[in-house]
């Protein structure tokens, strides 16, 4: 069961006074995953967004010839599937679990209709999603580095 007090225990939650921690938890759903397990593949409809309670996720994107390569890995207190609660919630790389894992998980419509009404929820949640996608777009960038030819 998801209490208040594992919620708040989330970066992204840390900001919140209880009272605005309670309509997330009403609307947040628990899932375990078995290892290896796909939980989304990329480029599918962002329908929802996930918090690691246990265990771990790989985040992977596929190169040009279809091999998986994992961006960034997700671990407890982690959030990820950030795309269905943005614009044009589209996921933009698959998530598989790296060993057998406890999800909390959100419905993506509501989580931004709660955001509507309450901008002040909307916007912490949001700004630490902006630095999840700041950080991940860094690995991207590193890992294409490796794979570039470099100019001479």
């Amino acid at each position: 069961m998801i209490t208040q007090e594992e919620l708040s225990g989330f970066a992204m939650f840390k900001g919140l006074n209880p009272r605005e921690v309670e309509p997330i938890l009403r609307i947040a759903k628990e899932q375990n995953r078995e290892a290896g397990e796909q939980i989304f593949e990329e480029k599918a409809l962002a329908t929802h967004m996930y918090l690691v309670a246990e265990g771990g996720v790989e985040i992977a994107v596929q190169r040009g010839d279809g091999t998986p390569v994992v961006v960034d890995r997700a671990g407890p207190g982690d959030v990820f599937g950030w795309s269905a609660i943005t614009e044009p919630h589209t996921f933009t790389a698959g998530a598989r679990a790296a060993q057998p894992t406890r999800l909390i998980v959100f419905e993506g419509e509501k989580l931004r209709r709660l955001f509507e009404a309450n901008n002040h929820i909307g916007y912490r949640i949001l700004k630490e999603v902006a630095a999840i996608v700041t950080r991940r777009l860094k690995a991207r960038d590193s890992e294409f580095a490796k794979a570039a030819i470099p100019i001479r």
